[in-house]
């Protein structure tokens, strides 16, 4: 399929929407704290969370609102939204309504991340379709690498300048409306008068439910590594924000060569992704310095960048076109759902098993990733001598 450059550049610009929004607000935290001295540290701290929490009203209702406007005004909306969300903090004087308005942020957040996603697995095929999934994996790394890099400098301004940062939405808007052609509403079977409306397949579901958990994996470094650092006495407070950026720029790596990798192992793609990030919580079970450190979390980077384009390609292979912005809204909503319980997940594990320490934790982690790679590759094995019966 014959797409316009402008048009791949408009929908990837659009991934850094979902992936910058939380982490703009970050650097903010402590200055809202010194300006705010009366308020709750929960509260404050509700000023990065809350968003990702309102993503999911909206992201559950897309699907419907595909069917009754064009993907085109859904976005234009969700822009305008996401402006106002997310400079509207810059001009309040109560953290009540800094709230109020990353709340507006996480609902413009819903709309957006499912219908341009959509668009990509509606619009490209095949090797294409994974390339631009790899893509948009690649901007989500090398954006967040970049926004936890230059966020103190932001932040130097002070708390407002980060709010008024967001303002880069306003080219987002336009190149919306310059380059992203008015699709019309999705149409159901059922409208077109043919058959009773196409079902999600089951399938879906076991992706999505996998889908959630390697993005749980990948949050482990962001939630768990201060206290495996702590644990061990390795590294700095900022360390963690380093091997974070570094974890980023495996995500970039690894969208950037998906396609590449994909032709190179073909169907055991999957099981390569999990020795990747196999051996890299591997590596931090037994890390002692930082260059252990580092590989591990590339690694883990690595993976993620391999299995995020692996998840919306199959989905798109799988879900009929009609029926392809309720299952991406379903996928990403697992997604949003693991990144809040990834702490308790951690703790799960630790009190299930009496862990004392992080690097049991990660040990345990590398095993069940290893038992999981040996289970694809027997099924990979299964599937093609089945194909051979077939044929």
């Amino acid at each position: 399929m014959n797409v316009k450059l402008s048009f791949r550049i408009a929908l990837l610009c659009l991934a850094v929407t979902a992936t910058f929004a939380p982490m703009i607000a970050a650097p903010a935290v402590k200055l809202l704290m010194v300006d705010f001295p009366d308020t709750s540290a929960l509260l404050i701290q509700w000023v990065v969370t809350l968003s990702s929490l309102f993503i999911l009203p909206t992201l559950f209702i897309a699907g419907y609102l595909s069917k009754k406007f064009s993907r085109k005004h859904i976005l234009l909306v969700g822009l305008i939204l996401y402006i106002i969300g997310g400079i509207g903090p810059s001009f309040m004087n109560s953290i009540s309504w800094i709230l109020v308005f990353r709340a507006i942020l996480g609902l413009s957040i819903g709309l957006i991340s499912p219908t341009f996603n959509a668009m990509i697995a509606e619009n490209f095929q095949g090797r294409e379709r994974y390339r631009m999934n790899g893509f948009v994996a690649s901007v989500n790394g090398i954006g967040g690498a970049l926004f936890l890099t230059i966020g103190g400098v932001i932040a130097s301004y002070g708390w407002r300048s980060v709010f008024l940062s967001y303002s880069y939405a306003i080219i987002l808007l336009i190149l919306v409306a310059l380059f992203i052609p008015k699709i019309p509403p999705a149409q159901t079977n059922e409208q077109n008068g043919i058959q009773p409306r196409a079902k999600i397949p089951l399938m879906f579901y076991t992706i999505a439910l996998l889908s959630g958990l390697h993005v749980m994996l990948y949050f482990i470094i962001p939630t768990s590594l201060s206290l495996y650092l702590g644990e061990n006495g390795i590294g700095t407070a900022s360390t963690v924000g380093y091997l974070s950026a570094l974890s980023l720029i495996g995500v970039f790596g690894a969208g950037l060569s998906i396609t590449a990798i994909t032709r190179l192992f073909q169907k055991a793609l999957v099981p390569f992704a999990l020795l990747v990030i196999g051996l890299g919580f591997l590596l931090l079970s037994l890390a002692q310095s930082m260059w252990m450190l580092t590989i591990a979390v590339i690694l883990i980077g690595f993976a993620e960048g391999m299995f995020f384009p692996i998840s919306f390609n199959k989905t798109a292979e799988l879900v009929p076109k009609q029926r392809m912005t309720t299952a991406i809204s379903l996928l990403l909503g697992c997604n949003y759902v693991v990144q809040f319980i990834c702490p308790l997940f951690m703790k799960g594990i630790q009190a299930l098993f009496h862990f004392s320490s992080y690097r049991e934790t990660f040990m345990l982690l590398a095993m069940a990733i290893g038992v999981s790679m040996i289970a694809s590759l027997l099924l990979m094995r299964k599937v093609n001598e089945q194909s051979v019966l077939n044929n």
